[in-house]
């Protein structure tokens, strides 16, 4: 082994010390995502309910799997670069209150850092006893959306096969004349998914050799997870079809889809047994040397390298973590009347037709409907009008303008039309959106932008992202801007594109003073 490659440590103290005190710094400066991730493995109605289990079946194997290779203790100076980029990465997540991110980097972090002071070649046997905690990880709800659609689309090809009267739309099946099924969040499959996952990968590190085998296993192991949730989908659907909605699986999907799931694991276990019985996986490996010799490791330079990297973790929480001091939610209104009394009424209510944004936990906010005293009497085909102002001041973990739970439309209502601009004046332009009713020709018109910390965004990546950009001034501040119109015979996407760019001008003169209280 050359110097560059890393420099092993035959002290047995250190061997064990350094291991220790590196996951403790890690622990420690991580120790509020882990409890965030610790909250949600107790919910038992989400998908990671199987956390704690995993925690336990990890512990034990990553114990197993130390006493049995005693890995020697070195620096291997290029593992420092991911580890500083993961360290990186949690940092940012954390000042831009990311969740996701931080939790996207635990077990990665792990595993980078001591590969640190392992090397590649010593941490290969802990990849899978440790890396399995990354199927725990509350990172997987993004893909629910993706496993939805690919749900609806496979059992829009099963439904028609069997000659089942139906349209889809959206995430819904209508069964013409007898009822509707969503195939909401919960029937995407992500639970079968994980689990799936899972067990594969556990199968593979207690009974395969090769990781070409395992890989070939945890393939095949998605495949028959993604399959038994269609297959429970598509025999609800069917049952409420020939039931009339009347069967008793409609209330039972739940159990009803795990004895599935426990179904479709026979065949993969069969498969999971040829392949076991494939040449070369039922010999012994060769010990080729790859083994670290154990050599003394006087030079202080080496240990001070070591040092540094039980440190690192440390020296983030310290100079990046955004633990802040606890502010109080205010739920204030904004004193302010945006529309001008001759031309536009209120209505004294909080929603335009059914609809209005739902944003958690504002610090100050607004929220108006309005006629237009031109366009006819109650009870006729008048154009109303929404105003809506939500500002988070600061922005903070649960409250922020782009979070999860905030929506600007209820999917399960509305689905999105057509999308237009809206020029609002010096240069500002902001989202236009048309919104239609489920089952129905119902249409809204929006007009919506973000304004973070002083910059104008209409995507929400690029509006969370302007978090990151706004520590270089002196605002901390995230707001959510939209107007709504809805008429039966106006041209609506002109009329709301007036409204914001009348609007836009007060509605960011109210935040801009609010940011400085």
């Amino acid at each position: 082994m050359t110097h560059m490659e890393g420099t092993p440590s035959s002290s047995g103290r250190l061997n064990r010390l350094a291991p220790a005190l590196m996951l403790l710094a890690l622990l420690g400066s991580t120790a509020g995502t882990w409890w965030l991730t610790l909250d949600r493995w107790m919910k038992l109605d989400e998908s990671y309910s199987h956390g704690f289990l995993l925690l336990v079946v990890s512990l034990f194997l990553t114990w197993q799997a130390w006493h049995r290779e005693r890995p020697v203790v070195g620096f291997y100076p290029l593992w420092l670069v991911p580890f500083v980029l993961g360290l990186a990465g949690y940092a940012i997540g954390d000042l831009l209150g990311v969740q996701a991110l931080r939790q996207l980097a635990l077990v990665p972090l792990i595993l980078v850092g001591l590969a640190v002071l392992w090397g590649w070649r010593q941490l290969v046997p802990f990849l899978i006893p440790i890396g399995i905690l990354f199927f725990a990880m509350p990172v997987w709800d993004f893909i629910s959306w993706p496993l939805q659609l690919m749900t609806t689309s496979v059992n829009q090809l099963l439904l028609g096969a069997y000659g089942v009267d139906f349209e889809v739309e959206g995430v819904f099946v209508y069964l013409i004349g007898i009822g509707a099924f969503e195939i909401a969040n919960g029937c995407s499959g992500l639970r079968y998914l994980l689990v799936g996952m899972t067990l594969s990968s556990l199968y593979g590190h207690l009974n395969l050799q090769r990781w070409s085998s395992r890989i070939l296993l945890l393939v095949v192991g998605v495949a028959f997870s993604l399959m038994a949730n269609w297959i429970r989908v598509f025999i609800i659907i069917l049952a409420g079809y020939l039931t009339d909605m009347e069967t008793s699986l409609i209330e039972d999907h739940d159990a009803f889809g795990w004895w599935v799931f426990a179904g479709t694991l026979v065949p993969l276990f069969f498969i999971a047994r040829l392949i076991e019985g494939r040449a070369g996986e039922r010999e012994t490996p060769a010990d080729s040397g790859d083994r670290v010799p154990a050599q003394p490791l006087h030079r202080n330079s080496d240990r001070w390298a070591m040092g540094v990297t039980v440190a690192l973790p440390l020296v983030m929480v310290l100079f990046f973590s955004s633990s802040q001091a606890q502010v109080e939610t205010r739920m204030q209104t904004y004193s302010l009347d945006p529309l001008s009394s001759e031309s536009w009424a209120p209505l004294f209510q909080r929603q335009l037709v059914d609809w209005r944004p739902h944003m958690k936990g504002t610090d100050r906010s607004l929220e108006k409907t309005f006629f237009r005293k031109d366009s006819g009497d109650p009870g006729e085909d008048r154009v109303t009008g929404f105003v809506g102002l939500y500002t988070y001041n600061p922005q903070r973990g649960g409250h922020e303008a782009v979070m999860y739970g905030n929506r600007l439309y209820d999917r399960a209502n509305w689905l999105p039309d057509e999308t237009f601009a809206v020029d609002t004046g010096d240069g500002i332009q902001w989202q236009g959106l048309t919104l239609r009713r489920r089952a129905s020709e119902q249409r809204l018109h929006l007009a919506y932008s973000y304004y973070v910390e002083s910059f104008w965004e209409t995507d929400e990546i690029r509006a969370k992202l302007s978090q990151l950009l706004g520590t270089f001034n002196a605002r901390s501040d995230g707001s959510l801007m939209v107007v709504g119109i809805h008429c039966g015979e106006c041209d609506g996407q002109a009329t709301v594109s007036e409204l914001a760019a009348e609007l836009r001008p007060d509605l960011q003169a109210a935040v801009d003073q609010f940011s400085v209280e």
